[in-house]
């Protein structure tokens, strides 16, 4: 079977986004919606919005279900024979398990990486190709870590989700393919996140580069005038390579992630896609909410806490075991509720913080630019405050897609996407 290329960039969560498409690209897909047999619900506009090459947030849902490779696979098996839908599930356990033994890789990478910058004198490090605080590369790293790790969990939670779906035979292909459809739905929406993250670092450095180029020209005109060293102007040559490295690799590395979101979503490997902006995230979304009532739905509605609940041996011991599964099951899926609501809350207040130090630091960059103009900033001073503002701008648009992927992941526990361990 075919395989999407992984990306090979330094957010190595992206090898665990890539989750569930991989494998499936060599089969027929169910015959895509026309305007002469629109499914149920389903109008001509809907159609018309989910054939152009844009693909919306809003539109992610839809395009899994009617076009993803890997879910259409399951559903074709799935109707025309239930015991070729159980069978291909082992290709899909060993493609997982492949792709788990990847992730671990990536962890032990982002690990190294770690020791590495840890192990590096002084408070300044290199990183994504600028020098950046020390504690916050190893926090970009940590950062890259635990939203790997949670891929994992959520490949296993997809592996475990899918079995109990395709083990019940009794109930509709619908309701049986439920878990990896919507299993497959958030991977999509995740891997969308993880674009417009690279894509705000493409961002940051490409004005990096620019700025770089600016002093650059600026030094060699210096120079030229002997204002200027030698060194100083290799000096910003060497900054401004560097920097056009880096923006090099985010390319190539968005260009492979555009690749393989588009794949997710049905297009033909040769078509060029735009992933429209993400909707701003709601800063207000816990206000108002009855988190006991949403902790209950998350547990209750769990495939793992429904599954520890069955009855497997009709004897006292058999009932004593699943009390004691199911309680074990329950107090597991209470306490990742209480995590990932707890880390909404943790977002929210980093996405308010960094847009407060975003205008502050344009505020600051607006005046060093007037200071500068009139001569009244140091050519250092002023390099570092714009540098700055770059940063901070590029952390505030951070934030703000770490808060809607941690909203996101609340609202997938509620519909029984929520990985226990």
């Amino acid at each position: 079977m075919k395989r999407i290329c992984r990306l090979k960039i330094n957010i190595a969560v992206f090898l665990a986004s890539v989750s569930l498409g991989c494998g499936a690209l060599c089969f027929p897909a169910k015959a895509a919606p026309t305007y002469d047999d629109l499914p149920e619900g389903m109008t001509a506009e809907r159609l018309t919005q989910l054939n152009d090459a844009v693909i919306e947030w809003d539109e992610i849902e839809d395009l899994v279900v009617y076009w993803n490779p890997t879910y259409t696979r399951y559903f074709n098996a799935a109707q025309s024979n239930v015991t070729e839908l159980k069978a291909g599930y082992s290709d899909f356990v060993d493609e997982v398990r492949d792709q788990l033994e990847e992730i671990d890789g990536a962890i032990e990478q982002i690990r190294t990486s770690q020791e590495m910058i840890s192990s590096l004198p002084g408070s300044m490090v290199p990183y994504g190709g600028a020098v950046i605080p020390k504690d916050a590369a190893l926090q970009a790293l940590q950062d890259a870590l635990n939203q790997t790790k949670e891929g994992r969990r959520q490949l296993k939670g997809a592996l475990h989700s899918t079995k109990t779906g395709l083990n019940r035979s009794d109930k509709s292909i619908d309701i049986r393919l439920r878990p990896l459809r919507e299993q497959m739905i958030s991977v999509v929406r995740g891997l969308v996140v993880s674009y417009k993250q690279l894509e705000t670092n493409r961002t940051m450095v490409a004005k990096q580069v620019e700025l770089y180029q600016t002093i650059y020209t600026t030094q060699q005109h210096m120079f030229a005038q002997n204002m200027a060293t030698a060194l100083d102007v290799q000096a910003y040559e060497n900054r401004l390579n560097s920097a056009v490295q880096s923006l090099a690799q985010i390319d190539a590395g968005l260009a492979q992630l555009r690749k393989n979101i588009a794949l997710q979503c049905g297009y033909r490997p040769d078509t060029e896609v735009v992933i429209a902006d993400i909707p701003a995230p709601d800063v207000h979304f816990l206000e108002g909410r009855d988190y006991a009532a949403d902790r209950q739905c998350a547990v209750s509605g769990n495939p793992e806490v429904i599954e520890a609940g069955r009855v497997k041996n009709f004897s006292s011991y058999g009932f004593q075991l699943r009390d004691l599964s199911e309680n074990e099951a329950t107090g597991k899926a209470s306490a990742k509720m209480d995590t990932l609501y707890a880390e909404i809350q943790k977002q929210t207040a980093l996405c308010e913080a960094a847009e407060i130090s975003r205008q502050k630091a344009e505020r600051t960059r607006d005046s060093a630019e007037r200071q500068n103009a009139l001569g009244l900033l140091g050519r250092s001073e002023y390099e570092g405050l714009q540098m700055q503002y770059i940063s901070y701008e590029a952390a505030a648009r951070l934030a703000t897609l770490n808060l809607t992927q941690a909203i996101d992941t609340y609202l997938w526990a509620l519909r029984g996407i929520m990985t226990l361990e």
